[in-house]
């Protein structure tokens, strides 16, 4: 199809990996074709070498939280109908770390995902034929809303999407970002209201002084500037200490914790904690430069 340099089935299901005694690893079980669009670039080993091959490619976080390794033979457990069956593969790559739907994930050819995939009744003894995704690699010179065109006209009953918007369809995914914004937004909100109260107390303490600099002729603006500098001073130095500590203890973070620092979503929010303090601290900056000098001295 113009416009199209590659495509490549995915499907999707879940398992779980066999650790020892009765600790196992939910993980989700993908396919998709090796060298197709779809699969996860390697970080070491090799892709599957068929269709029929009984290995599996798994992602740094199956590493990271299990310790398995290249070489190693991994049991899966799968529920098929009313029973666990469990299957042998052999871990011949390890891919980038990705989760789906909050579980790491594991990597095998369509033939292998059919047999090992979770079944209801109804599917167990018959082989899947279909696949409802499909990753698709635009030519060099080709726009989406080309290609959208020529698929939405030669294929019926498809929709075509980009990979923001297909990611913010994952089950669960909008609702979990939801939550994570409301939550960052409160935050700051909070952040306001402390360092607004912290440095409102602070400036009641000082008003004899405040007084004192204005009756010897402080201007308000010589009030209000110390002020300001005092605020933007300890906002710098509290964000620092806090965004200092918080790398530090993410590095001993377990594996089970999927955080990771994204370097323009950090800068935003540095950049909207130093935005704060001086916003939380506007209301002391307007109350000390409206401090009567004789009212602060109690000489009037």
């Amino acid at each position: 199809m113009p416009g199209v340099a590659d495509a490549g089935p995915i499907a999707t299901s879940n398992t779980a990996i066999l650790l020892g005694g009765d600790e196992v690893l939910k993980v989700s079980l993908l396919s998709a074709e090796p060298g197709k669009p779809g699969f996860p670039r390697l970080l070491a080993g090799e892709m599957p070498v068929s269709q029929q091959a009984r290995e599996v490619v798994i992602d740094q976080n199956v590493v990271l939280r299990s310790g398995i390794g290249l070489g190693d033979r991994i049991t899966l457990r799968s529920t098929q109908g009313t029973e666990d069956k469990f299957y042998d593969l052999k871990v011949v790559g390890i891919a980038e770390g990705s989760l789906y739907t909050f579980q790491p994930s594991i990597f095998v050819s369509y033939s292998t995902w059919d047999t090992v995939r979770t079944k209801s009744d109804a599917e167990v003894g018959r082989e899947s034929t279909t696949v409802n995704v499909i990753a698709v690699k635009f030519a060099p010179d080709a726009d989406f809303e080309t290609v959208e065109s020529n698929i939405l006209t030669r294929v019926e009953n498809v929709e075509v999407a980009d990979i923001p918007t297909a990611i913010a369809n994952v089950p669960g995914y909008s609702a979990q970002q939801n939550t994570v914004q409301t939550q960052a937004v409160f935050t700051l909100l909070i952040g306001i209201l402390v360092i607004g109260g912290f440095f409102q107390i602070q400036v009641l303490q000082k008003v004899p002084q405040i007084g004192v600099m204005k009756a010897i002729g402080a201007s308000n603006a010589v009030v209000g500037l110390a002020a300001v500098i005092q605020i933007v001073v300890i906002t710098v130095l509290g964000v620092a200490i806090g965004g200092g500590l918080t790398y530090i203890f993410s590095l001993n973070f377990p594996p089970t914790v999927p955080i990771v620092f994204n370097g323009t979503a950090s800068a935003i929010a540095l950049a909207a904690l130093l935005l704060i303090g001086p916003l939380g601290g506007l209301v002391s900056v307007i109350y000390a430069v409206r401090i009567e000098p004789l009212k602060a001295l109690r000489l009037s």
